[in-house]
């Protein structure tokens, strides 16, 4: 299975955390993303990483619910 690697940001850019997991696929990778994003309240956005490629990027709107860039 691959690794993906999670990175929680604030609206300003600092680095909260970081999170590594081995999912079945990309799919499996988006889904976890959001819920990385939903628990982590101060979090602006979310980068998934699969081994030293960015494979998404998702930001929260401004409301507060995550929306795919």
């Amino acid at each position: 299975m691959p690794a993906y690697i999670f990175y929680p940001y604030l609206a300003g850019g600092s680095g909260l955390t970081f999170e590594a997991v081995e999912l079945t696929d990309d799919a499996a990778a988006l889904t976890k993303g959001l819920q990385i994003l939903a628990e982590h309240g101060s979090a602006a956005e979310v980068e998934i990483w699969r081994d030293d490629e960015l494979i998404h990027r998702e930001r929260r709107e401004a409301g507060g619910g995550p929306l795919a860039t």
